[in-house]
């Protein structure tokens, strides 16, 4: 029987906050640094498989070939395969808070029109569901419920910084404001995540081709949604 090749994870593969994944309570921290490099290769090697393969195609075996590692190496740090793909999104969703951070900082848009900035947001937004589509597409799919709320703590998040950009270039009441902006960012929100989780089949017609067209028709919707004031209370939008 031919041996199977080991493979290692590449170079350049991002690292993860091991300190946020311990905090997960289906993952057995490390507590050596051999061992924190373990987990690292580990969670890179799903992350890598992810790349071409669905969740439901990876084995341990697959992910522990990957990682230069036996299976056994791996349920010394997760429960099981589920418990890898959460300790990924958990990453992953660390990292875009910290790119939401940067990219709604107030400095980069008080020069910027109500639109420009939110055609920059939804792009950001939309480039995000994209280029992680095949961790974020199995992760919600699971109908995990740690997954859900860090998903829902990531989009209050949001809401929160693309409130502060807003409040710069809309004359409306803070509260009212905040809602409006917190229902838009929903809504953006649950279409970039319909698009992913449909995959390759339409579920409408005309839909957008690429990221750059998905994102002009969110801004269009942001604005209409923070624009449809109540009746007796007008918005003013700063151009």
């Amino acid at each position: 029987m031919p041996r199977i090749r080991r493979q290692a994870p590449k170079a350049s593969a991002p690292t993860h906050d091991l300190g946020v994944i311990a905090k997960l309570g289906r993952v057995n921290a490390p507590k050596q640094a051999r061992s924190e490099k373990r987990m690292q290769d580990i969670i890179q090697a799903l992350e890598s498989l992810l790349d071409g393969r669905t969740f439901e195609e990876i084995t341990i075996p697959d992910i522990a070939a990957r990682a230069g590692c036996v299976p056994a190496s791996i349920y010394a740090r997760f429960k099981d395969k589920t418990s890898i793909l959460v300790a990924l999104h958990e990453s992953i969703r660390d990292r875009q808070i910290a790119r939401i951070d940067e990219s709604m900082r107030l400095d980069r848009h008080e020069n910027l029109s109500l639109d420009e900035s939110l055609l920059l947001i939804c792009r950001g937004l939309a480039n995000h569901y994209s280029r992680n589509k095949n961790l974020l597409r199995p992760s919600y799919l699971l109908g995990d419920s740690e997954v859900f709320e860090r998903a829902a703590s990531n989009m209050r998040h949001a809401a929160d910084r693309i409130a502060s950009v807003v409040r710069q270039k809309v004359k409306m009441p803070a509260d009212l404001l905040d809602k409006k902006v917190a229902f838009a960012t929903r809504a953006i929100y649950a279409l970039l995540q319909q698009r992913m989780v449909f995959a390759q089949v339409a579920p409408g017609r005309n839909m957008p081709a690429n990221d750059d067209e998905m994102a002009a028709e969110l801004a269009l919707l942001f604005k209409q949604i923070i624009s449809a004031a109540p009746e007796g209370n007008g918005a003013s939008l700063r151009r």
